[in-house]
């Protein structure tokens, strides 16, 4: 690597964040604030820099092909399609420490360690902007949270309601922003469960009606065919045929034949 670029790497800020598989301070936004505050993010650079984005009254220099091939729509607002190029863009209604994470996170001299917060804020943005990359990694470390909770690894187990709320949480994620792996894991765990559980949470309020009536019916018909009325887990057929082959062998006043 070339001394000037091994220069550019250890300039590039990072901030320590909590993963699946590791135990760290959880990343908050007065942090986030006090770090933005301590040092440039995204200053002018004129051998990479070309464009500017204006956020809450702050500018952003920023690469304009990184952004066109990290993004669709970034791509639609800063082609020229034969026009001037615009080399400054304003975005309104947008909140700065949550678009700097955002950027962080697509920019590719930038490293965010993703936790449960960090996906929060960045999800939205990487929906709307249409950052695939950035989805499907929010969506491998939900998954990944998902399976250390159900194999109650050490420092991910959690009470049944937070875990049944954690569910919730991620089949909205999955319903909202199309990430089907993770919609159909979350869906399969929290089927079992009593709705009475999560019908309170935000997360249930948001999801959308078809995908509510898609989880009643289901549980519904997963309640007939096992005759169960589970709030955790719903027998097994194996299970199911014994308990049928139990009644059979008995007589209605139980004995056995």
């Amino acid at each position: 690597m070339h001394s000037k670029q091994l220069d550019s790497v250890q300039r590039c800020p990072t901030i320590k964040m909590a993963t699946a598989t590791e135990s760290e301070p959880m990343l908050n936004m007065e942090t986030l604030s006090i770090q933005s505050g301590s040092m440039e993010l995204f200053a002018f650079d004129e051998e990479t820099t070309d464009v500017v984005l204006c956020v809450d009254d702050k500018k952003l220099h920023l690469s304009r092909g990184v952004l066109m091939q990290a993004s669709p729509v970034f791509r639609k607002m800063l082609a020229s399609n034969g026009k001037e190029k615009q080399n400054e863009i304003t975005l309104p209604d947008k909140s700065y420490e949550e678009f700097v994470l955002f950027l962080r996170c697509v920019c590719p001299l930038e490293y965010v360690k993703l936790n449960e917060d960090i996906i929060e804020m960045v999800l939205p943005l990487a929906k709307e902007y249409q950052v695939n990359s950035l989805l499907h990694k929010c969506e491998d470390w939900l998954l990944t949270e998902i399976e250390f909770i159900v194999g109650e690894v050490i420092g991910h187990v959690k009470e049944t309601q937070t875990k049944v709320e954690f569910f919730a949480k991620c089949l909205l994620y999955g319903a909202k922003n199309e990430l089907n792996t993770l919609y159909n894991r979350a869906f399969e765990l929290l089927l079992p469960y009593n709705l009475i559980r999560y019908q309170h949470t935000s997360f249930y309020t948001l999801l959308p009606d078809k995908n509510k009536w898609q989880l009643l019916e289901a549980r519904m018909m997963k309640i007939e065919k096992t005759q169960h009325i589970a709030d955790g887990s719903f027998p097994t057929e194996i299970e199911i045929e014994e308990d049928n082959n139990q009644i059979d062998s008995t007589s209605p006043l139980g004995f056995e034949y």
